[in-house]
Protein backbone atom coordinates (compact mmCIF):
# COMPACT_ATOMS: atom_id res chain seq x y z
CA UNK A 1 0.00 0.00 0.00
CA UNK A 2 1.30 3.33 -1.15
CA UNK A 3 2.58 5.79 1.81
CA UNK A 4 -0.41 8.83 1.91
CA UNK A 5 2.33 11.42 1.35
CA UNK A 6 3.02 9.84 -2.17
CA UNK A 7 -0.55 10.91 -3.11
CA UNK A 8 0.54 14.51 -2.38
CA UNK A 9 2.76 16.67 -4.96
CA UNK A 10 6.58 16.18 -5.17
CA UNK A 11 7.10 19.61 -3.31
CA UNK A 12 5.00 18.62 -0.42
CA UNK A 13 6.78 15.08 0.28
CA UNK A 14 9.68 14.24 2.08
CA UNK A 15 11.09 15.88 5.20
CA UNK A 16 12.46 19.22 4.19
CA UNK A 17 11.30 22.41 6.14
CA UNK A 18 9.39 23.55 3.04
CA UNK A 19 7.62 20.32 2.63
CA UNK A 20 6.49 20.36 6.34
CA UNK A 21 5.49 23.72 5.82
CA UNK A 22 3.55 23.03 2.35
CA UNK A 23 1.70 20.22 4.49
CA UNK A 24 0.79 21.95 7.67
CA UNK A 25 -0.34 25.22 5.96
CA UNK A 26 -2.67 22.32 3.53
CA UNK A 27 -3.98 20.82 7.00
CA UNK A 28 -5.00 24.27 7.99
CA UNK A 29 -6.97 25.24 4.59
CA UNK A 30 -8.96 21.73 4.45
CA UNK A 31 -9.50 21.76 8.50
CA UNK A 32 -10.97 25.65 7.93
CA UNK A 33 -13.32 24.28 4.89
CA UNK A 34 -13.98 21.40 6.60
CA UNK A 35 -15.35 23.36 9.59
CA UNK A 36 -17.56 25.49 7.12
CA UNK A 37 -18.99 23.19 5.60
CA UNK A 38 -20.42 21.54 9.13
CA UNK A 39 -21.07 24.96 10.36
CA UNK A 40 -23.53 25.62 7.25
CA UNK A 41 -24.80 22.12 7.67
CA UNK A 42 -25.70 22.93 11.43
CA UNK A 43 -27.52 26.32 10.17
CA UNK A 44 -29.74 24.77 7.10
CA UNK A 45 -30.70 22.04 9.93
CA UNK A 46 -31.60 24.51 12.35
CA UNK A 47 -32.98 27.11 10.05
CA UNK A 48 -36.89 26.90 9.78
CA UNK A 49 -38.56 26.35 6.32
CA UNK A 50 -39.80 29.11 4.47
CA UNK A 51 -43.53 29.55 4.82
CA UNK A 52 -45.92 28.01 2.26
CA UNK A 53 -47.41 30.55 0.10
CA UNK A 54 -50.10 31.04 -3.04
CA UNK A 55 -50.45 32.62 -6.05
CA UNK A 56 -52.19 35.88 -5.34
CA UNK A 57 -53.60 38.21 -8.34
CA UNK A 58 -52.39 41.77 -8.03
CA UNK A 59 -52.46 45.20 -9.41
CA UNK A 60 -49.56 46.08 -12.03
CA UNK A 61 -49.82 49.64 -11.38
CA UNK A 62 -51.84 52.18 -10.05
CA UNK A 63 -55.78 51.92 -11.59
CA UNK A 64 -58.37 54.61 -10.68
CA UNK A 65 -62.30 53.61 -9.91
CA UNK A 66 -64.25 52.60 -13.05
CA UNK A 67 -61.21 50.89 -14.59
CA UNK A 68 -62.06 47.73 -16.75
CA UNK A 69 -59.55 45.75 -15.94
CA UNK A 70 -56.63 44.29 -18.99
CA UNK A 71 -54.32 41.16 -18.68
CA UNK A 72 -52.11 44.45 -18.91
CA UNK A 73 -53.29 45.49 -15.20
CA UNK A 74 -52.63 42.52 -13.69
CA UNK A 75 -49.76 40.48 -12.34
CA UNK A 76 -49.64 36.97 -10.00
CA UNK A 77 -47.30 36.87 -7.06
CA UNK A 78 -46.34 34.83 -4.07
CA UNK A 79 -48.25 35.76 -1.41
CA UNK A 80 -47.84 34.37 1.96
CA UNK A 81 -50.47 31.76 3.10
CA UNK A 82 -50.80 33.10 6.41
CA UNK A 83 -52.02 36.58 5.29
CA UNK A 84 -55.56 35.50 4.92
CA UNK A 85 -57.04 37.84 2.21
CA UNK A 86 -60.69 37.58 1.59
CA UNK A 87 -62.61 37.35 -2.45
CA UNK A 88 -59.18 36.71 -3.98
CA UNK A 89 -59.99 36.22 -7.92
CA UNK A 90 -57.68 34.51 -10.39
CA UNK A 91 -56.23 36.97 -12.94
CA UNK A 92 -58.54 35.26 -15.49
CA UNK A 93 -61.61 36.41 -13.63
CA UNK A 94 -60.88 39.39 -13.34
CA UNK A 95 -60.08 40.70 -16.20
CA UNK A 96 -63.11 42.54 -17.98
CA UNK A 97 -64.31 43.62 -14.75
CA UNK A 98 -64.59 47.22 -13.59
CA UNK A 99 -63.31 48.30 -10.72
CA UNK A 100 -65.62 49.95 -7.44
CA UNK A 101 -62.30 51.66 -5.81
CA UNK A 102 -59.04 52.93 -6.53
CA UNK A 103 -56.18 50.51 -6.35
CA UNK A 104 -52.52 50.65 -5.84
CA UNK A 105 -49.77 48.80 -7.82
CA UNK A 106 -48.97 45.77 -6.00
CA UNK A 107 -52.43 45.42 -4.42
CA UNK A 108 -54.19 42.76 -4.12
CA UNK A 109 -57.96 42.31 -6.68
CA UNK A 110 -60.20 41.25 -4.95
CA UNK A 111 -64.52 40.74 -4.63
CA UNK A 112 -65.11 43.66 -3.19
CA UNK A 113 -63.15 45.97 -5.71
CA UNK A 114 -65.22 45.04 -8.74
CA UNK A 115 -68.49 44.96 -10.35
CA UNK A 116 -69.25 42.80 -13.32
CA UNK A 117 -69.26 44.79 -16.72
CA UNK A 118 -72.28 45.89 -17.65
CA UNK A 119 -73.22 44.62 -21.06
CA UNK A 120 -75.96 46.39 -23.91
CA UNK A 121 -75.74 43.88 -26.38
CA UNK A 122 -78.11 45.85 -28.51
CA UNK A 123 -76.94 49.35 -28.20
CA UNK A 124 -74.23 50.91 -30.09
CA UNK A 125 -71.18 52.16 -28.93
CA UNK A 126 -71.73 55.44 -29.76
CA UNK A 127 -75.30 55.68 -28.41
CA UNK A 128 -75.29 56.31 -24.80
CA UNK A 129 -78.66 55.48 -21.71
CA UNK A 130 -80.57 57.60 -20.50
CA UNK A 131 -83.57 57.31 -18.78
CA UNK A 132 -87.09 59.00 -18.49
CA UNK A 133 -89.87 59.02 -16.35
CA UNK A 134 -93.27 58.83 -18.34
CA UNK A 135 -96.19 60.68 -17.16
CA UNK A 136 -97.90 58.15 -19.53
CA UNK A 137 -98.83 55.15 -17.63
CA UNK A 138 -100.81 53.46 -19.47
CA UNK A 139 -98.27 53.72 -22.19
CA UNK A 140 -95.23 52.07 -19.96
CA UNK A 141 -97.97 49.44 -19.30
CA UNK A 142 -97.49 48.26 -22.82
CA UNK A 143 -93.66 48.83 -23.49
CA UNK A 144 -91.10 45.91 -23.56
CA UNK A 145 -86.94 46.34 -24.84
CA UNK A 146 -86.57 46.70 -28.27
CA UNK A 147 -89.82 48.82 -28.83
CA UNK A 148 -88.89 52.06 -30.93
CA UNK A 149 -90.44 55.55 -29.25
CA UNK A 150 -90.00 59.11 -30.15
CA UNK A 151 -89.03 61.65 -28.11
CA UNK A 152 -91.26 65.28 -27.89
CA UNK A 153 -90.01 68.30 -25.98
CA UNK A 154 -93.71 69.62 -24.63
CA UNK A 155 -92.25 72.86 -23.53
CA UNK A 156 -90.43 73.45 -27.14
CA UNK A 157 -93.65 71.53 -29.09
CA UNK A 158 -90.42 69.64 -30.82
CA UNK A 159 -89.34 66.08 -31.08
CA UNK A 160 -85.97 65.67 -30.30
CA UNK A 161 -85.98 62.33 -30.83
CA UNK A 162 -87.30 59.74 -32.94
CA UNK A 163 -87.22 56.22 -33.39
CA UNK A 164 -85.14 55.65 -30.16
CA UNK A 165 -84.74 51.75 -29.04
CA UNK A 166 -86.06 51.19 -25.95
CA UNK A 167 -83.55 49.57 -24.06
CA UNK A 168 -85.14 48.76 -20.39
CA UNK A 169 -88.19 48.98 -18.70
CA UNK A 170 -87.13 49.14 -14.73
CA UNK A 171 -89.78 47.56 -13.11
CA UNK A 172 -92.11 45.78 -15.55
CA UNK A 173 -90.77 41.99 -14.38
CA UNK A 174 -91.67 43.12 -10.86
CA UNK A 175 -95.02 44.65 -12.50
CA UNK A 176 -96.13 41.73 -14.49
CA UNK A 177 -95.75 39.36 -11.44
CA UNK A 178 -97.84 41.53 -9.58
CA UNK A 179 -100.19 43.19 -11.45
CA UNK A 180 -100.65 46.45 -13.17
CA UNK A 181 -101.22 48.50 -9.95
CA UNK A 182 -97.80 47.35 -8.89
CA UNK A 183 -96.17 48.32 -12.33
CA UNK A 184 -97.63 51.81 -12.28
CA UNK A 185 -97.27 52.95 -9.01
CA UNK A 186 -93.38 52.88 -8.83
CA UNK A 187 -93.23 56.93 -10.01
CA UNK A 188 -89.98 57.60 -8.08
CA UNK A 189 -87.78 55.42 -10.70
CA UNK A 190 -87.45 56.06 -14.65
CA UNK A 191 -89.88 54.38 -16.35
CA UNK A 192 -88.07 53.50 -19.19
CA UNK A 193 -84.49 53.89 -20.13
CA UNK A 194 -83.59 54.73 -24.11
CA UNK A 195 -80.86 54.70 -26.29
CA UNK A 196 -79.96 57.91 -27.78
CA UNK A 197 -77.22 59.88 -29.43
CA UNK A 198 -74.90 62.26 -26.82
CA UNK A 199 -77.20 65.61 -28.64
CA UNK A 200 -80.17 63.76 -28.25
CA UNK A 201 -79.43 63.09 -24.68
CA UNK A 202 -78.44 67.11 -23.96
CA UNK A 203 -81.97 67.79 -25.50
CA UNK A 204 -83.35 65.04 -23.14
CA UNK A 205 -81.66 66.76 -20.06
CA UNK A 206 -82.50 70.46 -20.82
CA UNK A 207 -86.00 69.55 -21.28
CA UNK A 208 -86.09 67.89 -17.89
CA UNK A 209 -84.08 70.40 -16.13
CA UNK A 210 -87.22 72.88 -16.79
CA UNK A 211 -89.90 70.49 -15.42
CA UNK A 212 -87.29 70.24 -12.52
CA UNK A 213 -87.46 73.69 -12.06
CA UNK A 214 -90.96 74.46 -12.39
CA UNK A 215 -90.97 75.67 -16.03
CA UNK A 216 -93.22 73.15 -17.38
CA UNK A 217 -92.76 70.92 -20.46
CA UNK A 218 -90.87 67.67 -20.24
CA UNK A 219 -90.26 64.37 -22.52
CA UNK A 220 -93.60 62.89 -24.02
CA UNK A 221 -92.94 59.50 -25.11
CA UNK A 222 -94.89 58.85 -28.38
CA UNK A 223 -94.70 54.47 -29.10
CA UNK A 224 -94.51 53.71 -33.37
CA UNK A 225 -97.00 51.20 -34.00
CA UNK A 226 -94.97 48.28 -35.71
CA UNK A 227 -92.03 49.35 -35.20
Amino acid sequence: MKSPLRLLPESWQGDSREARWRRSRGRRVLTGLLTGCAMLAVVGAVRPADPPTHTVTVATHDLPAGQRLTSADLRQVSWSTADRIPGLLSSSYAAGKILTAPIRAGEPVTGARVRAARSWPSVPPDKVIVGLTAGERALVQVLQPGDRVDLIDTAKGRTVATAVRVVSVPGADEGEAAGPTTRSASADAPAVLVAVSPTQAAAVGSASAATAGGVGGGIQLALRAGA
